[in-house]
């Protein structure tokens, strides 16, 4: 069906430029009110310059790249692999005993690279009972790649958040953000409301400031805020409050980064030397890169790029209840309470999933069985899937930005993945 549309579009698009060339050479040579079989000639130059038009258009902006190298008169065909095996911290498992069908593998992995509708994706990573099992790239995309996390940095702040709780840094969740945020105390004292918004409120996107990223109108939208050369931070707190804090969910990336600001100002450390201190490290994650930096404060970077297999450490670390490898990193309190229902979201393209503290809440229901999730998802596909009852996480990257794709991942968790490692578990319990 959407062939049949492609083509029909094709077709207007060129019959619309024929005529309208037509016209313009007619109006050019002042020689439109002539009869119809005068226009020949000129319909003829008008068909060859749209022709050359399209061609060259398309040439532009046709994408050439190839997802897995293959022959161009057939398919890709797919063969499972152990995962490379590597002193990072991660076991390897052999998919089949861990309860992952080969066949349901290829399947996916083949539609990556032969279906345009599933297109762009980077890596898909499967993690089951602690043992790194499934380990695909494309588009030349390798164990070592960065990927830009986008919106997943979330979850990492909420980590950040809990790390910081638990060494004193914070009090508590319900502690206002104005005791952490000094150099805004102007525009807490002139707004008592405004004072009464939390750690938690910007953890559960609920500060009741007018910001909501999903809203092109919305004064607070990051898009907005972005292209502005001033306090981003001290701008949204000068956002008037449309809602009483706590009351309704609000999407909100300046938040988000201002609950970094204030780690950093509780801290006294620079947000990447916390990172690495109190968490990376103990990961044994090396190779990160940080991208983006507020203006005015190098000391709060709010962008990282991660490996896929390091941002699965994250997903593992909290399926371990805080731990890894018998060191405590985050408390289990935190775990429990950060990936716990707090509010709903309005995001209706997703089904209107819950919301923890900056991490999203799924369920994933087969037969009669509920398996909740939470994950960390950012704009173009990236996502971090945990499923404690299926002791299993997978993560997703790609360059679907814009695009409908981008929640092609949740799609293939709820059809393929989780049904059948639910049918894994039945069989085996």
């Amino acid at each position: 069906m959407q062939t049949y549309l492609n083509l029909t579009s094709f077709l207007l698009i060129y019959a619309a430029g024929v005529v309208l060339l037509t016209l313009l050479i007619s109006l050019v040579k002042r020689d439109l009110f002539r009869p119809i079989s005068n226009y020949w000639a000129t319909i003829l130059v008008s068909s060859k310059t749209m022709i050359a038009f399209m061609i060259g258009f398309g040439l532009y902006w046709y994408d050439f790249s190839v997802a897995r190298s293959h022959s161009y008169f057939s398919d890709y065909a797919y063969t499972y692999t152990l995962p490379t095996i590597r002193t990072d911290g991660w076991w390897i498992g052999e998919a089949t005993s861990e309860g992952i069908s080969q066949q349901r593998l290829k399947i996916i992995v083949e539609r990556f690279v032969n279906d345009p509708d599933f297109k762009w994706q980077h890596s898909f990573v499967l993690i089951k009972n602690n043992k790194l099992v499934v380990e695909e790239y494309f588009y030349e995309h390798t164990v070592d790649s960065l990927h830009d996390l986008r919106s997943a940095n979330k979850s990492i702040t909420s980590i950040l958040v809990g790390i910081a709780i638990q060494q004193g840094f914070f009090t508590s969740v319900k502690d206002p953000v104005a005791m952490y945020l000094p150099e805004y105390a102007d525009i807490f004292k002139s707004n008592s409301p405004k004072a009464t918004i939390t750690l938690e409120h910007l953890l559960t996107m609920q500060s009741g400031l007018d910001a909501n990223d999903w809203d092109k109108l919305s004064p607070g939208n990051e898009n907005r805020l972005y292209q502005s050369d001033e306090d981003w931070v001290r701008q949204l707190f000068l956002l008037k409050l449309i809602n009483e804090p706590g009351q309704q969910f609000s999407y909100s990336s300046i938040g988000e980064i201002a609950l970094r600001q204030a780690i950093v100002n509780a801290s006294g450390m620079p947000l990447d030397e916390f990172a690495k201190v109190y968490l990376f490290e103990h990961l044994g994650i090396k190779n990160y890169k940080w991208t983006h930096r507020l203006e005015g404060r190098p000391d709060v970077p709010y962008r990282i790029q991660l490996t896929s297999r390091d941002l699965a450490k994250l997903g593992q670390l909290y399926l371990n209840m805080g731990s890894w490898e018998d060191r405590q990193i985050v408390s289990p309190d935190w775990v429990v309470r950060s990936t716990d229902v707090h509010t709903k979201t309005t995001e209706k393209r997703l089904g209107f999933p819950n919301y923890g503290y900056l991490w999203w809440k799924h369920e994933f229901k087969v037969g009669e069985v509920l398996f909740e999730s939470f994950q960390a998802q950012g704009s173009g596909g990236q996502f971090l899937f945990v499923i404690p009852k299926l002791s299993t996480i997978a993560v997703f990257t790609s360059r679907n930005f814009g695009r409908s794709r981008q929640i092609n991942p949740l799609k293939i968790m709820r059809n393929e993945i989780v049904p059948m490692l639910a049918k894994h578990l039945v069989d085996h319990s």
